[in-house]
């Protein structure tokens, strides 16, 4: 896709911002799971239930380890011959590694295609796009050519929300280049606030092991399924679920401040002199000069009382946000 890397090398990049927007996935990766045995083998590993999917549905999805922390956070598109998982660049050589350890007999192949798509998204509310025959019309439907994969994903306020994939890198310009008409091109900063004010939680190498899924809200935002069956971790996952209490769970908010944290900061009380264990970042990104936004994942009783700073800017309050989606005990 040397192309369209060289197309995109050429594009002027605005301020950040959600509305009427476009934005390359460049810090994102497509991980290819095909074979014969490709959907027992997604069955058995993710904690969502593959064969709830077609070619037209996207699902969410986690792979985790025997104590039920994961390693990783995706979305998963059905295509024909396999599946594509679209995951953070940054952790797709460990997922993949982690993967082949579980195929053994089975007739799997996984393999890192990011090189063969060009891969964007775009946030609108804009008629002309809307009713796009290219973009899907409802929430978590997908439109596949012999070439195009474009997904509708859940709306941000009253814009329309959407990822597009193409192996085909001048379809790819064609598209982008109509679509720059009316919208804003954004770096992939853009991508991580869609994700972050979408309360969508990401993982990243920092990150990884770190939580169990339900910390981070998987379980209301439809990311697991717990009739499906078996899969790493599903019995730390069915424990919480049914038997234990939540003592955590992701949270987002806002912080003045001008220096953004990265995944993985660690979050303290306020008293505290040193890290405490109350709480990691998921993600954040500086949306002003002076103000970030960001996900974090903490002990609900600290959160709750606003107990809680981040151990590196203990002088910097977090404002607490309300979430898309309503979150309950």
């Amino acid at each position: 896709m040397n192309q369209w890397s060289e197309y995109l090398a050429k594009q002027k990049v605005e301020d950040l911002q959600i509305k009427n927007s476009l934005c390359a996935l460049d810090n994102m990766s497509l991980l290819y799971v095909g074979g014969d045995d490709a959907t027992d083998f997604l069955q058995s590993q993710l904690s969502n239930d593959i064969h709830a999917i077609d070619e037209h549905s996207i699902q969410l999805s986690s792979f985790s380890n025997a104590k039920g922390r994961m390693l990783g956070i995706f979305r998963v598109v059905k295509i024909d011959g396999g599946y594509l998982l679209l995951m953070p660049s940054s952790i797709l050589p460990s997922i993949q590694q982690q993967l082949q350890k579980f195929i053994i007999r089975s007739k799997v192949i996984l393999a890192d295609i990011t090189d063969s798509f060009a891969c964007f998204s775009l946030v609108t509310d804009k008629q002309e796009l809307i009713t796009n025959e290219l973009l899907p019309s409802q929430i978590n439907l997908v439109y596949q050519s012999d070439s195009l994969i474009s997904v509708r994903l859940q709306d941000i306020g009253d814009q329309f929300r959407y990822i597009v994939m193409s192996n085909d890198a001048e379809e790819a310009i064609r598209l982008w280049t109509s679509f720059t008409k009316p919208l804003q091109i954004n770096s992939s900063e853009n991508w991580r606030l869609q994700e972050i004010q979408s309360g969508v939680p990401a993982l990243f190498p920092q990150t990884e092991a770190a939580f169990v899924l339900q910390m981070s809200n998987l379980q209301i935002i439809d990311g697991v399924s717990f009739k499906k069956g078996c899969f790493p971790g599903q019995e730390v996952v069915a424990r919480m679920q049914y038997l234990g209490k939540l003592k955590r769970r992701m949270y987002l908010a806002e912080i003045q401040t001008t220096i953004c944290p990265s995944p993985g900061d660690e979050l303290c009380s306020r008293e505290s002199e040193k890290a405490d264990g109350s709480g990691k970042v998921v993600d954040a990104v500086q949306l002003t000069p002076d103000l970030c936004i960001l996900l974090f994942i903490a002990q609900i009783d600290k959160a709750d009382n606003n107990q809680l700073v981040l151990f590196a800017q203990p002088d910097k309050s977090i404002t607490l946000k309300e979430l898309p989606y309503p979150v309950t005990q």
